[in-house]
């Protein structure tokens, strides 16, 4: 008898390489703007904690235009020349193409595991809200689709390995409880993700009204 298979939220510990949420929230910032452009300065105070996105991304100015370099060498942002804008002392970067491309491809993908869905998950969310309600109701329906998959693999495995160890609830090992923690986890942000779906559901009909 084999062992069902584990997602990958349960492959891995911590260790796991995070995503680039800082760097794709000022993609999407400048996607916000008509014109795809933005100041540094102006792009830093949205990561202030007075700012919504402050609540989730907090970036000092100067790892805002760290970012906004590496940007810059993936060729997602470009740098306007600083005599088009009269303002030497404001350095002002503009969304590409391949940047557009890069922001719709991240905001379609939902994030592998729930410890990402406070950072990661609420980024794409917060952008998606501001650039397309009807996005935003995709993205929110992905994301519950792929923790769906995680209750189900966690809950398999929790049987799984209980059935292994020949040892009842009350005397689960260490194992256990972090699989168990992992469920209630999971199981909690399904059903935050349904009221959130509702919210953003409501939002596109109020655009459509």
């Amino acid at each position: 008898m084999m062992a069902p298979s584990s997602a990958s939220d349960e492959e891995s510990g911590d260790s796991v390489v995070p995503g680039m949420a800082a760097e794709h929230a000022i993609l999407g910032l400048l996607a916000l703007s008509e014109s795809g452009i933005g100041h540094g300065y102006e792009l830093a105070r949205q990561f202030s904690p007075e700012a919504p996105l402050g609540n989730v991304v907090r970036l000092e100015p100067g790892m805002v235009y760290h970012h906004l370099k590496k940007l810059k060498r993936l060729g997602w942002v470009t740098a306007v020349p600083e005599a088009a804008t009269g303002r030497s002392a404001r350095r002002l970067f503009a969304l590409s193409s391949s940047g557009r491309t890069e922001l719709r491809r991240w905001l379609a993908e939902p994030v592998a595991h729930t410890r990402e869905i406070r950072l990661d998950f609420l980024v794409k969310l917060y952008l998606a809200l501001l650039l397309d309600p009807a996005l935003a109701v995709r993205v929110v329906d992905e994301q519950r689709q792929q923790c769906a998959r995680l209750v189900e693999s966690l809950s398999n495995r929790l049987r799984w390995d209980r059935v292994e160890e020949k040892q009842d609830v009350d005397t689960a090992s260490f194992g256990d409880m972090v699989l168990e923690m992992r469920l209630a986890q999971t199981r909690a942000a399904l059903t935050w993700l349904d009221r959130v779906g509702r919210d953003a559901a409501a939002a596109v009909e109020r655009a459509n009204a």
